[in-house]
């Protein structure tokens, strides 16, 4: 479950990335392009992207 838990969190913050890309214009070609919703819509996705990876990573504390 970890292994999908991380392979969703990288798809996810490439996917966010790309729709930032867009949103800011540095890749056009798409109705996303030039559209500043889809760059703070990425951002966010970006940050959740890395919160679920580091949740999933976070070192977990011994119980004794």
């Amino acid at each position: 479950m970890k292994v999908f838990k991380n392979i969703a969190g990288i798809f996810v913050i490439l996917l966010g990335g790309l729709w930032m890309l867009q949103g800011s214009n540095i890749i056009t070609g798409s109705p996303m392009s030039d559209n500043k919703e889809w760059l703070v819509i990425g951002a966010l996705l970006v940050i959740f992207g890395a919160g679920l990876l580091y949740q999933n990573n976070r070192p977990t504390s011994p119980t004794y």
